[in-house]
């Protein structure tokens, strides 16, 4: 439905008072949805107005607010305007795009981005699902599970061992990176390889233990975020704190930590390969033997909050 045009005639006053108190009352909204300051929304206001092609006097609020389907906010010109990899764009884009029509208006957008600046673990999960469900299945199987995890954990690492020093992320997420960066620097690489080997395990297994209540192999979107939820109303334990401990990698942090998730997608694939897969048992003269599972050799040395 198209928006009603303002009547800003002659300088009507009624007409600028409604559209003063049209932009007030939008901001306000927004600051409390997203835990953004004012001065963010200004900002996101005008880069907004940027690339979608609009004038920079438009109103983007309420119902003298201008309409969203001029917007060329598409998953490509998101990817491009905020800066963020294209293999995680996709997903952060297919989580914002409420109504599904392939753009953001500015509520979306606004919302969009306090998810990534201030998001909470729940919302960080449900990307990291939509980035790592390539198949757009909604579910995702112990081999995808299990790249996902050992992918966040190089990715990190791997942005971490480059890193001149912290930098455009909280004080937490710098002491992190620093943390990985001098532990890369001491410890024998093989002996982390195989640490993070055994973590990617451990917590693959500790995820389907806990979410996949079927025993059918899959994960669905509502089953992963079972994760997080308590243990019981005496203990506010995470069902599933090996997730826990994978998702505060991106604490505090901004898109510079999802951008080296997607650079390692890029280079690595998100895609399970053989060897990540489960074994079937081998059948010898009528005897069941358990195939131990082989482990992935796409680890890479470095990371020390594990």
């Amino acid at each position: 439905q198209k928006a009603k045009k303002p009547d800003n005639k002659m300088g009507n006053p009624q007409s600028k008072q409604a559209l003063a108190e049209s932009l007030s009352k939008g901001r306000a909204d927004l600051v409390a949805a997203t835990g953004l300051l004012e001065s963010d929304i200004v900002y996101l206001e005008k880069l907004y107005k940027k690339n979608a092609g609009i004038k920079p006097n438009t109103n983007l609020y309420g119902e003298y607010g201008y309409n969203p389907k001029v917007s060329k906010w598409t998953p490509e010109g998101f990817a491009a305007y905020m800066e963020v990899h294209p293999e995680v764009a996709k997903a952060m884009f297919k989580m914002m795009d409420d109504d599904g029509d392939g753009t953001l208006d500015f509520d979306e957008f606004a919302k969009g981005y306090g998810f990534i600046m201030r998001g909470d673990e729940a919302q960080r999960l449900n990307l990291l699902f939509k980035i790592f469900d390539l198949d757009d299945s909604d579910t995702l199987d112990k081999a995808e599970v299990r790249v996902m995890v050992r992918t966040i954990i190089n990715a990190f690492n791997d942005a971490a061992v480059t890193s001149a020093g912290p930098g455009g992320t909280s004080i937490a997420a710098q002491a992190k990176v620093m943390k990985a960066k001098k532990a890369s620097e001491k410890t024998d690489p093989e002996s982390l390889k195989k640490k993070f080997d055994k973590e990617v395990e451990r917590t693959t297994k500790a995820i389907f233990k806990v979410c996949d209540k079927n025993k059918d192999g899959d994960i669905d979107r509502t089953e992963f975020l079972e994760a997080l939820k308590p243990k019981s109303a005496k203990d506010p334990t995470p069902k599933c704190p090996e997730i826990v401990k994978v998702l505060k990698l991106f604490e505090g942090g901004s898109i510079k930590q999802w951008n080296a998730l997607g650079k390692f997608i890029e280079v690595n694939g998100a895609a399970p390969k053989e060897e990540d897969k489960d074994k079937e048992p081998e059948q010898v003269e009528g005897i069941t033997t358990p195939v131990r599972e082989k482990r992935a050799d796409t680890m890479s040395p470095g990371c020390a909050q594990q």
